[in-house]
């Protein structure tokens, strides 16, 4: 069972909660607050449809999970669910593939799944023209280091001049060199922190012609 309020309910429990370590603390009660930000983005495309390519699927089906992994694309599943639009997830691990695709099966919504590099799948797509590019999110949650940095802003070069949200988790281990990198970039690119978990940000290009 996917248990959405598994970590309020591990908080509000005295039991429970006596089980946890300050640091577990500390990050679930950010939790809600990362919940927010997915909502809060979906809220700003007021129920029109939308396409959303996401980079890592689900790791674990495991509730303790529900503090990341991949989770993030219930949000956009049950979005698309109602308001119509297209979910693509790409992930090399086929075991974590399998796991998204047994959460979109039982909750009812639809996913497109892509087995291998994230920066090829995307490269391709484009090369394609492929009718669902360019895609309205990106987000961009694969590898930490040693290996994130670089697939972020590898995976970012090929879609930065698409009219998008990107979104990228866990900052300090997949954002960096991005940083760097739009820092440098004239156009002067909107970016928004969220002081949540590891580090989240939001680059906006939709503004952009």
């Amino acid at each position: 069972m996917l248990d959405f309020n598994y970590i309020l309910n591990r908080i509000a429990d005295p039991s429970l909660r006596a089980s946890l370590t300050d640091r577990e603390i500390d990050r679930y009660q950010g939790w809600p607050y990362r919940d927010s930000i997915f909502e809060g983005i979906l809220k700003s495309f007021d129920e029109k449809p939308i396409r959303v390519f996401q980079v890592g699927a689900i790791e674990s089906l495991e509730t303790k999970f529900r503090l990341g992994s991949g989770w993030s694309e219930l949000f956009w599943g049950e979005y698309i669910r109602e308001y119509g639009g297209s979910l693509h997830v790409c992930d090399i691990n086929m075991n974590h593939i399998a796991h998204s695709n047994f959460a979109a099966s039982n909750l009812k919504y639809q996913v497109n799944l892509h087995v291998g590099d994230a920066a090829e799948c995307l490269s391709k797509m484009v090369a394609d023209d492929s009718e669902f590019v360019p895609f309205d999110i990106y987000y961009l949650d694969g590898a930490d280091e040693p290996y994130g940095n670089q697939q972020t802003l590898d995976q970012f070069k090929i879609i930065e001049d698409h009219k998008a949200l990107v979104l990228v988790d866990d900052v300090p281990t997949k954002g960096q060199l991005l940083l760097e990198y739009l820092d440098k970039d004239p156009r002067d690119i909107p970016i928004k922190h969220y002081d949540v978990g590891n580090g989240m940000m939001a680059i906006n290009t939709r503004t952009f012609k």
